[in-house]
Order: structure tokens, then sequence, then C-alpha cells
């Protein structure tokens, strides 16, 4: 680490970030975008003198620590999209020009970790005006899905366990993403569109609806709760795009995020029960992966009850993790709750 003070520097801005959050700290927030100025000018000098970039994994992981500053952390939440860029210029050099299968974990890890900033990148907030400047790299996340397909580190093991950053189909994630560019089109959806997203959908319900597993467990391999929370966040993931894809069908245009669906509704009465058994689970609430889909069936509860279950949910992320993510997703949702006129 001390070769790359870039790297050190993004350690030490991640962690004073953290420390500001748990210890409601203003001089460890000062420190923490101080290290990552820091690390900004490391990286600005480090590069010109660096042959085969693509080759240095501590280029690489300074840069993915520097969007997670922004994803996590305070202050830097608009330089997401150029250091994903940086991200993935790395990455094409280093893997999606050369045989398509990966070898090191790094390199699984560092892919699918992109592919999840991208994912949080492009959705951003349901109703937050801060946008940010990013264009959806389509021809990547595609070499980058057929990458994962073809690269399978432990054969003997689940999709899980061979997956250190996504942990459930990264199909889910595209869908998802296709599916909200969608439902936020201003103008209204060809019926073949339409048409073409419930089809792709039939498949993912029937799984959420017979309780079918997402994943298969290896030959020695037990059961764990890692292996049902992860099954939980994808039926979430789901259920939301069941949702998304059924106002679209019923609505010649929307406008704002997602509207209260029917309490009544199987989407929401499976969601609900989902939040209701992991209300005392701590390894479900640091789930990152559940962090977007739980914001997101927000605005569909209706419900006192319902509501309040997607309350607390966030709440304990929010006092387990303390991510800003969290907190951005809780202050929309609460704005959106007392535009609705529900109970705050």
């Amino acid at each position: 680490m001390v070769q790359y003070k870039s790297l050190q520097y993004s350690v030490l801005a991640n962690a004073a970030s953290h420390i500001h959050f748990i210890d409601d700290s203003s001089q460890m927030q000062e420190l923490a975008l101080t290290y990552y100025s820091h690390a900004l000018r490391g990286l600005s000098e480090l590069l010109p003198k660096t042959s085969q970039l693509e080759n240095h994994n501590g280029v690489l992981m300074s840069v993915m620590l520097l969007y997670l500053h922004g994803c996590m952390g305070r202050g830097t939440y608009t330089d997401i999209p150029r250091h994903v860029n940086a991200a993935i210029r790395i990455l094409t050099l280093r893997l999606l020009r050369r045989p398509q299968s990966i070898s090191r974990p790094f390199d699984r890890l560092a892919v699918e970790s992109v592919l999840y900033q991208i994912f949080l990148v492009t959705t951003g907030s349901w109703s937050d005006p801060i946008e940010l400047d990013y264009s959806f790299d389509v021809d990547f996340w595609l070499q980058a899905e057929k990458l994962l397909a073809n690269s399978t580190l432990f054969p003997d093991r689940s999709m899980s366990f061979n997956s250190p950053v996504l942990g459930i189909p990264f199909t889910l994630f595209r869908l998802t993403l296709e599916t909200k560019h969608l439902y936020q089109t201003p103008s209204p959806p060809d019926p073949r569109i339409r048409a073409r997203f419930m089809s792709k959908l039939e498949n993912w319900e029937g799984i959420v609806l017979s309780d079918q597993d997402l994943d298969c467990l290896g030959p020695n391999e037990k059961p764990n709760c890692a292996y049902q929370i992860y099954k939980d966040a994808a039926y979430l993931y789901i259920l939301n795009t069941s949702m998304l894809v059924q106002q679209l069908c019923g609505a010649e245009s929307i406008r704002g995020p997602p509207r209260a669906h029917p309490s009544e509704s199987w989407q929401v009465n499976k969601a609900s029960q989902i939040l209701r058994d992991h209300q005392n689970d701590e390894a479900w609430a640091r789930c990152f992966i559940g962090n977007w889909p739980v914001y997101t069936l927000g605005f569909f509860m209706s419900t006192p009850e319902d509501i309040a279950l997607v309350r607390n949910d966030l709440q304990r992320r929010w006092d387990l993790m303390k991510f800003s993510q969290v907190f951005r997703f809780r202050r929309d949702l609460e704005v959106t709750w007392a535009k609705r006129g529900y109970p705050t």
C-alpha cells in the first residue's frame, strides 16, 4: 500500500468518513475530504508514470475506493461517475480485450463491484433532484455479464459463494435498470415493449409465487443465513420490477416516483412478509444488496403497517452500517410519504 499513496489515502478517506458517521465528528468529515483530495492528487501523479495501467491492482483498487466514498460517505456523491468510468476503462483493458474468463478472485470482485456501482449510479433516486452526469455503457455491461457467466472460480460451490459482491443473478440488475428507464421515459411505452417486459417477468414471478430457489448449493455446502438473505433480496428486486411493469401497463403516462400499489396485491403481501421475517435479523440489515429494493418498495406502500416495516428496515440499516446512501434513501421516502399524507 505504501507504494501507492493514492491507495493509502483512499482507504483513509473511507475510514475517516465512517468514523464521522459513527461519532458525528465534523473534524473527521474534514479529514475524510482531505484524504480524498490527497488520493485524487496521488492518482493524477501516478497515472503518467505508470505503464500497463490495467495490470496494477493498486490503481484499480484506489479508483474503486473513491467511488465507494461517494456512495457511502458525504460530500463526493457527484464524483462517482468519473470514478466509475475510470474503473470501466481499466477493466476493459485488463479483461474484456483478452480471453473471456476470470482466473483471479480480485478480478471477479472488481467486475462485480463496478457493475453494482453502475446499477446504483444509473438508478439514482426516484425523486431526489440531484442528477448524476453518467451515461449507461450497455456494451460494457453486456460484456461484463458474459465474462461473469463464463467465470466460475469455485465450480463445486453455489452462485452466491462465487459472487463476492452481487450474490444474486446479475441479469436481475439489468432487468431492473431497463424497467426503471422505461418507467421514467416521458412518452408512454410502446405496447409491444410492455408486452416484452411482461414476458420477461413471467418466469421470475413464477419463481417467487412458487417459492423456488434461485441458487443451488454445492455438494459440500450447508444452508446458512446468507443463502436465505440473498434469496429474499432477489425476490424484492423481482417484486419491485413486477409492480413497476404492472403500473406501466395500467397508465398512459407516468411522472415521478412509483405510485402506491394496492395493499392487498400479492406483490405487496409477499414483500411485507419478507420484511417481517427479517425484522430482528442483523445480517439482513447489513446486506447492502437489499438497500435499493427496500427503498423502492417504500414507494409502493400505503398502509401504516407496511410503511412502518420499510421505515424500520431502513433505520436498522442506518444504525448498523451508517452508509450515506441509506440516509439519502430514507430522506427521499420521508419526503414522498409526507407529500402523500402518510404518517410520519
